[in-house]
């Protein structure tokens, strides 16, 4: 295995952590703790986490170290006001590229997040409808605009988490939510742009007003 497989695999299991919330915002991420724990060079650490840097699960603070990546009020208003803005983009520019293939892709996707959350697995079901941006994303076919999607969307993963283990949404209210997105796919599927980017919009924005107060934000911050 050569060192860059070696750090790649790595990087695997520690996004895996984060993402499961072993690891959370704001927690430092120490070379020698983790060298002695996964077995593995503190250079394999060090490479893991530059791959972590680059894709914004982590951030590395001069004389301090490394850290997941933590967040402001008004950083996480910014990423779900980017999110928004940036997938409208690519909502539009995918809904004339969609196929039956494309769409049956999409309502398989919601068929898994509703499943999970009827039953009661709401972080799962989370994956799942985050899985759908990623799949709109892709299928609008923008090079450049999928890799800063796919950046903004590890930040909001980050902060999902910080909701699921702090003021986790309800069944029914992420119930509600897979409906709204089951609309969604069926915008897109009549061509109607104009009405399926503001509801992209709406979701977005409703998932950063109730997820400021799970970060102890009173109220959002003036953008």
């Amino acid at each position: 295995m050569t060192a860059a497989t070696r750090a790649a695999s790595l990087a695997d299991q520690l996004r895996d952590a984060i993402r499961s919330g072993t690891y959370v915002c704001g927690e430092r991420l120490v070379e020698l703790t983790l060298s002695q724990q996964m077995n593995v060079s503190q250079n394999t650490v060090r490479d893991a986490l530059y791959i972590l840097q680059a894709e914004g699960w982590v951030v590395k603070q001069a004389r301090r170290g490394v850290f997941v990546r933590d967040f402001s009020p008004e950083e996480a208003v910014e990423v779900y006001a980017l999110w928004a803005a940036v997938e409208g983009l690519a909502l539009r520019w995918a809904i004339p590229l969609l196929t039956r293939s494309s769409l049956n892709g999409l309502r398989r996707t919601l068929k898994q997040a509703r499943t999970l959350a009827l039953t009661g697995d709401v972080r799962r079901s989370t994956e799942a409808v985050l899985a759908l941006h990623e799949s709109i994303g892709r299928l609008a076919g923008r090079p450049q605009t999928r890799d800063l999607l796919a950046r903004l969307r590890n930040q909001v993963h980050l902060l999902e988490v910080v909701r699921h283990m702090r003021a986790p949404r309800t069944q029914h209210a992420q119930s509600a939510q897979i409906m709204l997105y089951e609309k969604l796919v069926s915008l897109m599927e009549s061509g109607a742009a104009d009405d399926a980017q503001q509801l992209l919009e709406y979701l977005i924005k409703t998932d950063a007003e109730t997820l400021l107060p799970a970060l102890n934000y009173s109220k959002p911050p003036r953008p």
